[in-house]
């Protein structure tokens, strides 16, 4: 690592804040607008989470980014929040960014690779470096001259392009399997939408008796599916090192499609089983996640399978009727609940059992390839993120 050179961020480039004129009025039309979400989620911006924003064109001249642009969280509520990076790594004209950001425009690429800006910024080291500089009580901030002021090691640009691409080739598997597994989440809602909804389900004969197909029915949710309302455990149980049993309150924990395990439980009263799918009942109402493991739920949740066991159906059956769930989003004094009474009476359509069971077999597969591209996902990021702070320490060496 004696190669290893120390630059002060302000040495490599200039930082510029971010678009704050703006009205609600202006969202939703106009240029590309990268929100703070998108900086604070993403290593590397992400093309499909940008927005559109009316700003002025003086705003366009002055703050639109380019290529190898990196952009800074520069205020949050918690400082965990605060200094997290994304470079942009595409081309995209006319865009500006939030006003709680800030952009490093690097002066050339001849010292420091946008690419490896990407893994540099989100390694550990930096971020302790962050955690001195903040200020702040109840929002925490950090200001273009102490984000200037930080002192990167970094070494030469061959072998910046070396370690960036050992990262980044894991990134791209975990961006591959993920947007496999949107299509594979796409395919089985289509299927479902044709059978259930559509009535184009094998075999049907077309004959319809009361707008159904021949033993089908109308009915309410409680007749069909076994429904467990949360209930949160007592606080002192509550811990993150994985000492009981996982424990989801809501909607914080959820993911796509399966939640992250963060906190645990050594007093778990009402169980979720494997599969069980996972609705939100507590403000926002509604959201729909699916359990990976036996867990603990929260009075923010509730679990639901349908009385065959069949959890493709069920988890497709609840995305199926989101919206009816959304209604409840005005319910309760000051936030949307869902009670069980109320649950139970949400009026569904009943399939006969056995084009359910012939739905688990085409749907089945389709959830377990997207069940072992997460777990696979899992293992890449562990891998990432293990190798990530000794490749930006030297503590591997490289050979380029």
């Amino acid at each position: 690592m004696s190669d290893w050179k120390k630059y002060k961020l302000g040495e490599l480039g200039s930082f510029f804040g971010g678009v704050t004129s703006i009205k609600r009025e202006d969202y939703g039309y106009g240029t590309p607008f990268l929100p703070y979400k998108n900086v604070y989620k993403n290593s590397k911006v992400n093309i499909n989470g940008l927005e559109l924003m009316n700003v002025s064109q003086k705003d366009i001249e002055r703050r639109a980014g380019i290529y190898g642009d990196i952009f800074f969280t520069a205020s949050s509520e918690t400082p965990d929040e605060v200094a997290m990076s994304s470079v942009l790594l595409d081309e995209i004209p006319n865009l500006t960014y939030n006003g709680f950001c800030k952009r490093l425009r690097l002066n050339n690429f001849n010292t420091l690779s946008p690419i490896f800006a990407r893994y540099l910024f989100r390694d550990n080291s930096f971020r302790n470096e962050v955690y001195q500089l903040i200020n702040g009580d109840i929002r925490f901030n950090i200001s273009q001259e102490s984000l200037a002021s930080i002192e990167i090691t970094i070494p030469d640009l061959p072998t910046q392009t070396k370690i960036a691409s050992i990262l980044s080739s894991l990134d791209d598997k975990i961006e591959l399997n993920l947007q496999m597994n949107k299509t594979l989440e796409a395919i089985a809602q289509t299927i479902f939408k044709e059978w259930f909804v559509n009535f184009n389900f094998p075999s049907f004969d077309g004959e319809l008796v009361d707008g159904l197909p021949k033993g089908w029915k109308r009915g309410k949710l409680g007749d069909e599916f076994n429904l467990t309302m949360g209930q949160s455990p007592p606080g002192q149980s509550y811990n993150e090192v994985k000492e009981g049993t996982i424990f989801y309150q809501g909607r914080t924990d959820f993911g796509f499609r399966f939640p992250a395990n963060r906190i645990y439980t050594t007093s778990p009263n009402r169980i979720a089983e494997k599969f069980d799918t996972l609705v939100t009942v507590r403000a926002p109402v509604g959201d729909i996640n699916m359990a990976i493991e036996q867990c603990c739920i929260g009075r923010g949740l509730s679990a639901v399978r349908h009385k065959t066991g069949a959890y493709s159906f069920t988890y497709y059956a609840m995305k199926n009727i989101e919206n009816i769930f959304k209604g409840f989003e005005s319910n309760g004094t000051v936030f949307g609940s869902l009670n069980k009474a109320n649950y139970k009476n949400i009026e569904i359509i009943i399939p006969s059992n056995g084009v359910i069971e012939l739905f688990e077999q085409i749907t089945n597969p389709i959830d377990e390839k997207f069940l072992d591209n997460f777990l696979e996902n899992q293992t890449l990021s562990q891998l990432r993120d293990s190798l990530l702070p000794k490749l930006m320490t030297g503590k591997i060496e490289i050979n380029v």
